[in-house]
């Protein structure tokens, strides 16, 4: 009888986790947005909570929890219960902010990786009656003009600063650094000529760069942009550089194990279904479907990978 005892818990555990899956979700689930109405992380966190819907037949309602680089949507998540209802839409600056800010959670620790959704890469960008038309005019009057231009950035360790840090240390250039509430801050500025140069993503400055209003110097990423195709990378001129972001999906830590592969397996199909796909690519974008195992490793190597970044380019924590 002890033995029968003692096993009979284990069993009702085994057959909880076995079955959690299975009846999710059952009530409606939060997407928490770190970013503006609006902006990429919006835009495709709505398309993807909008087929989420769809399919599993349960509503799933785009939060938006603006501040602090994420860090405020983040952190609600962080300290969310751990049941599948609470879900976090963010950028790649989620690995760089353990890095840059103090954070009141732990970002390995607290949250679990759930499936990756995009792949960006950020534009370097200037004005269109800027001198420079490529990455050599821009490097060679740079040059001649040290501290004399500036540029345009989310703010400290933000994708764009650390990208031009990058470019920076590569090219031997010194430009000042202007910070700004939000990319649409930051890009009025540059086309108003208040700052000459910014990293940006393709999402947020195609529509601009079409109608004439910036000028695409090169492409942060190893690879041309499709939407883009004449725009070099700058690794071509600096093999090595890449200032790729991404976009991906998070869940508390302990949500159940097949919670977080169900919602994996449906996230991947729905990125790789011809409607988001050809989103993605209007926007010059890549989807990016990894299993969640794929995702949770690639989330570590980029922790290490900002770690060394921000501490190689003496940005400061906040």
């Amino acid at each position: 009888m002890k033995c029968i005892k003692f096993l009979l818990p284990i069993a009702l555990i085994v057959f909880g986790n076995a079955c959690s899956a299975q009846g999710y979700p059952n009530r409606p689930v939060k997407i928490l947005a770190g970013y503006p109405a609006g902006s990429s992380v919006d835009l495709y966190a709505r398309a993807i909570g909008s087929k989420l819907q769809e399919n599993f037949k349960q509503a799933f309602i785009v939060e938006n929890r603006v501040g602090a680089a994420g860090t405020v949507a983040a952190e609600a998540t962080a300290h969310a219960p751990a049941d599948g209802y609470t879900l976090l839409s963010t950028a790649s600056q989620i690995a760089i902010n353990p890095f840059v800010q103090k954070l009141p959670f732990n970002t390995e620790k607290d949250l679990i990786p759930v499936a990756q959704t995009l792949s960006i890469s950020y534009l370097l960008l200037t004005a269109p009656n800027f001198p420079a038309n490529n990455l050599s005019e821009l490097i060679e009057y740079a040059r001649k003009n040290p501290r004399k231009l500036n540029y345009g950035s989310y703010g400290n360790g933000s994708g764009p600063h650390l990208a031009m840090a990058m470019l920076q240390k590569v090219a031997g250039i010194e430009v000042v650094h202007i910070q700004y509430r939000g990319s649409g801050q930051m890009l009025t500025a540059l086309m108003s000529d208040d700052i000459q140069l910014a990293f940006d993503t393709t999402t947020a400055t195609l529509e601009f760069i079409k109608a004439g209003k910036l000028k695409p110097i090169a492409i942060g990423g190893p690879k041309a942009a499709e939407v883009l195709p004449n725009i070099p990378p700058i690794a071509q001129t600096y093999p090595g550089f890449n200032a790729d972001g991404w976009q991906g999906i998070f869940a508390p830590t302990g949500t159940p194990d097949d919670v977080v592969k169900k919602l994996n397996v449906e996230i991947n199909k729905i990125i790789q279904a011809k409607e988001f796909r050809d989103l993605a690519k209007s926007r010059g974008v890549m989807v990016s479907p990894l299993s969640q195992e794929q995702f949770a490793d690639f989330v570590k190597s980029e922790l290490k990978k900002y770690e060394q970044m921000v501490r190689e380019n003496n940005i400061y924590l906040e």
